[in-house]
Order: C-alpha cells, then structure tokens, then sequence
C-alpha cells in the first residue's frame, strides 16, 4: 500500500501542467503536448506528419483528398496519445490552407467527427499568436531603439505573418498583416521557379508602408522552413553550440545564405550540410522570402525563435501577472524542484550574494540567480561527472529568455562550481568563444562562490540563512550567525580564500 501511494505520488507530480496543442497548418499537422510551469512549458511530445494540405489542387482551389486522408489519420493517432496522457487542456486551431480551400468547412466537419473541437483561425490571429509566442521566449523582444522596432515573422506553407513588436510589454504588438507568401502558395500562384516569384513577393510587402518606411531591429524568426535555413547556416560556419533559440545571424550572413539557398536545385540541396530532406522543395522560395523581408524592412539581424504560433495560444491565456514572470528562473525554479535535494538552497545562496558584485547588471544578476538555483542540479549523478552533467544541461536544456553567450556563461558557472580550482573550461563541454572576458570572469565568480557555499552548508538552506557575502573594499567579507560556526571547516575556508584570491581580495570570516 505505501509503494502504491508513492506511485501515485509521482505519476501526479510527473502529469503536473500538463496542455497540448494540434496545429494544423498548411504543411504539416502537429501536436505538442507540454509540462512544466505555465510561464516556460516544456515539450514533452512533439510529433508532426507533413501532410501538404496547402498543395491544393490546381483547378479547384480545394484541398486534396489524399491529403486530407493523412491529416484525419494523424489526428486519429493524436487523439489516443492524449488519452493516454489523461486528456489534458487541449487547443486545436486551423490555419490558411483550411480557411481558404473551398472544401475547408467540410474538412472541418470531418476533424469534428473525430471529437475535436478546431478553431480555423483569421490570418491576424496566426499573426498575434506567433509574436506572442516569440515574446514567451524572449521577452526582450519589446526592447529596441526608438526608431528600430522589432518584427516577428512566421513562414507557414501557405502564409506568411509579419508583426511589429512595440515597446511596450503590456502591449507588445502593434501593426500585423499576414501575406499569402508562404512556398506552397507561392509555388501554387507563380510555378516552380524562385525567379518567378520575387516580383510577387515584393510587390505584396511593398503594399504595406509600415514595413518599408520605418527601419526594423531584429527579424524574430518562426516557421520550420526559416529554421531550417538557420540550420544550414549553423552547419555551414561549424557553430559550437546547437541550440536554435536565439542563434543569431547578421544581416549580411542572413542575405548571403537565403542567395544561396534560393538558387540551388534540389540534388544540390541535398548535399548541403543541415539541409533536412522534408524541407528541399520549400527551402529555395522560404530562403528567398526571407531574404526579400530582410531586405525591404532594412532589419539589422535575424534572431530564430524555437517559440511560435502554439506557445503564444498558450501565452495568450495567461495572466498579465504570469506573463510577467522571467522565463528562465521561472524554468530553473522548476529544475531545482525536480533534481536539487534542497529545492530552497539555491535562492538562499542567491540572497546570501546581493553584495557580492555591487557593479552587477540585470542580466549578470539574472545569471547568478540561475545559476544558484541550478547549483545542485547534478547531485544525483557520480561526483566524477556532475561538472559535465550540470554543463551539458545548462547547455541542452530548453530555457528561454537567454541568449548563447548568457546561455554559455551559465554552463561555465555550473561547471566551476563543481572545480575545486578556477580551470579552464573543455571545449568539448563548453564553448566559452562564444563568451567575452569579462563574462567568462563573472561565470567563473559565480562557480566559485557556489562551489564554497556548497562545501560550507552541503545541500542545505539552513547552514546559508543569515548569511551574507560581499566585497568591502579590498576584503571579501564572509558573515554568519555565531550559531553557524561550526560549519566552517577546513575546506570551505579553503573554498573561501580560492574565491578571494580569483577576486583579488582578502578573505575575512566574522561570525556575529
């Protein structure tokens, strides 16, 4: 009886937050179903079959019944996966190759038999949805220059949505259109060749003043096909680290790759490195569509985002106060409560350390307080190997609202705090070229600061309450309650005096 509670305890904890979303789009139909906290849900399943729904038939403008076929099968399979999940919160939307095919009622009806409910969203609503779900990733996605706001766009097979962000995070989006641009719809509208359609592609954003007249920051990029060029791009230059979310490409680079990717054929593309064999016939009026976008709004970057459509739907329901939580300690939060033998030791660490860099910005401060709370995220692997295990992590893991170098740093932190002394960092592990000096220093810092903290208090809260430590002037100044005394043994004041040094400081202990 106590092993079955117990069961039943952990098969609670593991369905917690559970939602899941179907999208079905004019390529493919997919399903995610997420866990995790509300602010940062987490795919937990993730499958999509290319269906091709928007390679509608020539003369009638209708869907065509063999694909129609795959995509009532497909949604058949999904619906007993989510009864296998407990049929958890479930959003089903539609998007341009249904609301626009003279059969899409009928097709409808059809995935209502099944026992779906789907909405067939407006081309604005896929719009919203998908700056939405960029800024759930990267809420700095309102912060820009005056005159450079951002932009968000979504490449579907049959559509293409643009937004433009404000600056604003209560009221994020401003202007929004979506264009039939997408490379279905354009294969469909102007043949075959990349050539034939630039014209076409120009000619509908040029309708648009707001795009052309006011010069864009960064291009947020949604769509399997604009990520695939990404793809392409990463392997081209051997990037180190192979996280999507938020690679960012120069304006320069973006151009460069979309030229040669919208001229090469097919058994081409297939040699190119990165290249997926499902996206060949898309990838040359994708590549060329984006280079028209960078182009005509005078973006300065392209920033891909691994959020879209499906995570702003579940953005959108969520309270003003829920949105405004920070992404990556709201996610971190959740690691420490999974794998941490002290879930609290973590922000009892981050408290003790509000003096220790007096000069610290947002973003550093945002790094240390993941990084404490992470610190013991490796506890139940082999001590030989927690370094490694918490790195690759912080390295894999799916957090947001952090770009590659912060993303980085934070690896190097949870690597040193593992280190007894400041080391070099394996490239094999780390790829700290990605990291200036003076952020690799901070990791560094960070690591070593934890690393003392864990070998003053091991895996417990209550050693680090009423704790503090802080650099006053040339001193690193460690203070606790008398009644902690005890804890200060020969090695935490040997991890105390390595902090000092790597600070250039001289290590001092007062307990009062």
């Amino acid at each position: 009886m106590i092993l079955k509670a117990a069961d039943q305890t952990r098969t609670q904890f593991r369905h917690w937050h559970r939602r899941a979303v179907i999208d079905i789009g004019s390529n493919s139909v997919r399903m995610v179903v997420y866990g995790g906290p509300d602010r940062t849900p987490v795919s937990i399943f993730n499958e999509k079959t290319l269906c091709g729904l928007g390679r509608r038939d020539m003369d009638t403008g209708a869907l065509r019944e063999d694909a129609m076929e795959e995509a009532l099968m497909t949604l058949a399979r999904f619906k007993a996966v989510l009864a296998r999940y407990g049929d958890p919160d479930l959003t089903v939307f539609a998007t341009a190759a249904s609301r626009e095919a003279s059969n899409g009622p009928d097709f409808i009806a059809r995935i209502e038999e099944l026992g779906f409910q789907p909405e067939v969203i407006s081309g604005e609503e896929e719009a919203r949805f998908a700056a939405l779900g960029v800024l759930s990733g990267d809420p700095g996605a309102v912060d820009c220059e005056p005159d450079r706001p951002h932009l968000c766009g979504d490449m579907g097979g049959g559509s293409l949505e643009l937004t433009r962000f404000t600056d604003n995070f209560d009221e994020p989006l401003g202007e929004r259109i979506s264009l039939p641009l997408g490379p279905l719809r354009l294969m469909a509208e102007c043949g075959p060749k990349v050539s034939d359609a630039v014209s076409f592609a120009e000619d509908r954003l040029a309708e648009n003043s707001w795009l052309t007249e006011t010069r864009t920051g960064d291009l947020h990029a949604v769509g399997g096909a604009w990520r695939a060029i990404a793809k392409v791009h990463m392997a081209r230059r051997n990037y180190p680290l192979q996280v999507l979310h938020h690679y960012v490409m120069s304006r320069d680079d973006t151009i460069e790759i979309c030229e040669l990717l919208e001229h090469q054929s097919a058994a081409a593309l297939e040699n190119i490195p990165g290249v997926q064999k499902k996206r060949i016939d898309v990838l040359p009026h994708a590549a060329m569509v984006m280079k028209v976008v960078m182009t005509m709004t005078r973006a300065q970057r392209l920033v891909v985002s691994s959020s879209g459509v499906r995570e702003g739907v579940l953005f959108d329901k969520l309270p003003m106060d829920v949105r405004r939580r920070d992404p990556l300690i709201e996610l971190a939060e959740e690691y420490a409560l999974r794998y941490c033998p002290d879930p609290a030791f973590g922000e009892t660490a981050f408290a003790m350390t509000h003096d220790l860099w007096p000069d610290e910005s947002g973003q550093e401060r945002r790094l240390r307080q993941a990084a404490c709370l992470l610190s013991d995220v490796a506890a139940l692997h082999h001590p030989d190997m927690r370094a490694d295990q918490a790195c690759d992590m912080a390295l894999r893991s799916p957090f947001v609202g952090i770009d590659h170098p912060y993303r980085v740093a934070l690896a190097m932190a949870l690597y040193q705090r593992h280190k007894s002394k400041p080391s070099s960092m394996p490239e094999a592990h780390v790829p700290i070229q990605l990291v200036g000096e003076e952020l690799q220093k901070r990791a560094t810092g960070i690591g070593l600061m934890l690393r003392f903290a864990a070998d003053f208090s091991p895996k417990s809260a209550e050693g680090l309450e009423g704790c503090t430590l802080a650099q006053v002037d040339e001193k690193l100044v460690f203070a606790a309650p008398e009644s902690h005394a005890g804890l200060m043994g020969e090695l935490a004041s040997k991890r105390l005096e390595t902090l000092a040094s790597f600070l250039g400081k001289q290590a001092v202990v007062e307990f009062v």
